[in-house]
């Protein structure tokens, strides 16, 4: 009676390869892909130029108030501009100050500043849920850090990182990624966008005018 044929066993099965970035770092299946530093760099330039508009939109704003205000006290505007002209150090701490309020509110109520939005990324957090506001204050301030020696600080971290994450990222727990790798269902919507960025670019005037007014008073 001829034995029974043993059945061969079955080949391991290899694991699954890991995809690679853009900047060609690996990254394993589904982990969040985060962007590289220069198509970043694009974003942020963008919301220069937003944080640009809403700052002379202040300043129109408050010339127009301080000239009413001149009128009505019977007091000459030109010393008041004279005193406008100083305390740059407290103009450049507001301009910096406008800046963290406008990505903070742009990025924790909708996760996309006008830069972000207009290439395509979006900041979750590093599960994939949408960016809070604690998360996106904590990024913003650590911009800062970043930011030094002008963005090299973020370009070394971020080099380092498989998700491209800069410091404020790695603290925040958040990844910047295209939308396209979100699922629609956490993405929030357009009109979301537009009342987050009348209010974050209202916060960024509003801490324009509070530095004049303190300029002017003082």
């Amino acid at each position: 009676m001829a034995a029974p044929m043993s059945s061969p066993s079955a080949a391991p099965v290899p694991p699954p390869l890991p995809t690679l970035s853009f900047g060609g770092y690996a990254v394993q299946p589904g982990v969040l892909e985060g962007v590289p530093f220069w198509p970043r760099v694009g974003a942020r330039l963008i919301d220069l130029i937003v944080h640009y508009v809403a700052n002379f939109g202040a300043q129109f704003t408050f010339g127009v108030i301080l000239g009413i205000v001149a009128a009505i006290s019977h007091v000459p505007v030109q010393p008041l501009l004279v005193k406008l002209q100083g305390m740059l150090a407290l103009r450049f701490a507001a301009a910096l100050l406008g800046q963290v309020a406008y990505h903070t509110v742009c990025e924790g109520l909708h996760g996309s500043t006008m830069g972000k939005l207009a290439l395509g990324m979006v900041v979750a957090q590093e599960d994939g849920s949408p960016c809070r506001v604690g998360p996106a204050l904590i990024r913003s301030l650590a911009y800062q850090v970043d930011a030094i020696a002008f963005g090299i600080v973020a370009y070394l971290a971020m080099q380092r990182s498989p998700q491209h994450q800069r410091y404020g990222d790695q603290w925040a727990h958040t990844v910047v990624v295209r939308r396209a790798q979100i699922p629609p269902e956490r993405l929030r919507s357009g009109g979301r966008f537009v009342a987050a960025l009348l209010l974050a670019m209202m916060a960024d005037a509003a801490i324009s005018i509070t530095s004049y007014t303190i300029s002017v008073l003082l």
